[in-house]
């Protein structure tokens, strides 16, 4: 037998391995890619036929090398880095064998350094300065209106952007290099949105006067994200849809609050309470619009017995998973790209006088936290959450500020015994089925503040007291 150095990674290729087993030795070439579970049972045919029944009273067999964990039996060789010539022992599973001592102290050092998760590998320092480079274009974009009054920063805003536009169409078109295209992109995204707020600021700083966020620099900031995000998809290509989605949705949605805030009859906080409406109604299609974005169509179910003929050809496995998983990112993207929006629009009806915005603000809070019960990720789930969490911190804040001490200390009361609360359901809710009339009760609440958004937007529009001035 002779070893080689070349590792077996070919989908044709084999390992040769030589297994110990308690009694005999064998020699096999196995595939490179078939799992180590599978290869198990021909291992103990070779080594003794009674070894597989003698497992049964140990657990079962293991393979490891000698002063190494156990192989782990979901992966083949070539994924376990085994070489032509390696030397596997079979161990039952309660006696494996122990690691290997070292005679050297600074070998055993460099050894349980290097096997540490947080090691740091070559391609950390490409996200590192990638990280850096995304941080100085975010604190440039920072400290851009600072240094500069309203025209100036609107002009060099925008210039940059369309440098880091072009240059992400180079790192991608040019280099390969679809993350740093990724990341010039957003940049130039980033450096739009101050062009936006800085261009209704000409002949003044954004700081002076009504300020950065007024209707007309949100409608152009919104406009000009929305122009950059559908030139950085251009020029970056395909296969970066999700965080352009997510970044034009945003846009167009902090676009159409600018444009109806421009309405002296709306207002800021009517304009908040539309688009807010809006995105509780967006974020109840979001699969569906996701689904179709990514070509998933559920054919109509049949009528008569000659279309249950029709479409039975089975889908391609590889094709639909594809499609799934980018349905699946598209809906994390809208969920994003919604979240922001809703952020910006609990903002400013928590920071508003009257019951009605702090009561829409309220009820649109909980009602993110109950919708997110039917999301399966992870991160769709936190995307709809932390909206929610953040809407109700704000109301809380408002009343805290607005109130008085009374009200002040029954906020504090109240969050003392919600926290409580939480730790009691962390400790004892993981793991066990709830019982089925607190999932229904949670339907219905979803249901019922659902139905009461539309309302309670019509009232912090402030449109039942013009109805009843107009009548009397």
């Amino acid at each position: 037998m002779t070893g080689t150095t070349q590792p077996t990674v070919g989908a044709g290729e084999v390992c040769r391995l030589t297994v110990y087993g308690p009694k005999s030795r064998i020699e096999l070439a196995v595939p490179a890619h078939v799992p180590v579970a599978d290869l198990l049972p021909t291992f103990l045919g070779h080594l003794g036929h009674e070894l597989g029944n003698a497992g049964l009273e140990h657990g079962g067999w293991v393979l490891q090398k000698l002063g190494e964990p156990p192989l782990d039996e979901d992966l083949g060789t070539a994924a376990l880095g085994l070489y032509d010539g390696d030397t596997l022992h079979l161990r039952p599973r309660n006696d494996q064998l122990p690691p290997a001592d070292f005679d050297d102290l600074a070998d055993g050092i460099a050894t349980g350094i290097s096997e540490r998760k947080d090691a740091w590998r070559p391609e950390l320092t490409r996200r590192l300065f990638l990280g850096l480079l995304g941080a100085v274009l975010g604190f440039a974009a920072l400290l851009l209106p600072v240094i500069a009054i309203g025209g100036g920063v609107a002009i060099a805003a925008g210039v940059i952007a369309l440098v880091l536009v072009l240059g992400a169409a180079g790192a991608s078109r040019a280099m390969g290099d679809k993350t740093g295209s990724v990341l010039l992109s957003a940049g130039a995204i980033g450096f739009a949105l101050v062009a936006g707020l800085a261009l209704p600021a000409v002949g003044r700083s954004l700081f002076d006067g009504p300020g950065v966020l007024t209707a007309p620099a949100i409608l152009s900031a919104g406009c000009c994200m929305a122009v950059v995000a559908v030139l950085g998809r251009l020029v970056v290509g395909p296969g970066s849809d999700p965080g352009f989605l997510s970044a034009g949705v945003c846009a167009a949605l902090a676009a159409t609050a600018g444009g109806l805030s421009l309405w002296d009859v709306v207002g800021a906080k009517g304009a908040a309470a539309i688009v807010l409406t809006l995105t509780l109604a967006l974020g109840m299609r979001v699969p569906v619009l996701a689904a179709r974005m990514a070509g998933l169509v559920v054919p109509p179910l049949p009528d008569t017995a000659e279309e249950f003929q029709q479409d039975i050809d089975p889908e391609p496995s590889r094709e639909l998973l594809a499609r799934t998983a980018r349905a699946d990112d598209f809906v994390t993207a809208l969920y994003i790209g919604l979240g922001v929006v809703g952020v910006g629009c609990l903002a400013v009806l928590a920071s508003s006088p009257g019951w009605a915005p702090l009561t829409l603000a309220s009820v649109a809070s909980v009602l993110l936290m109950l919708h997110c019960r039917e999301l399966l990720s992870a991160r769709q789930r936190l995307a709809v959450l932390i909206p929610g969490v953040l809407g109700l911190a704000m109301v809380l804040t408002a009343l805290c500020v607005s109130g008085t001490l009374v009200l002040r200390l029954a906020v504090i009361g109240a969050l003392i015994a919600v926290a409580a609360l939480l730790y009691a359901i962390a400790r004892r809710m993981p793991g066990r089925k709830m019982l089925p009339h607190w999932g229904r009760a949670a339907d219905w609440s979803h249901t019922v503040l659902a139905i009461s958004i539309i309302p309670l937007a019509l009232a912090a529009m402030d449109l039942y007291s013009r109805v009843r001035a107009g009548w009397s």
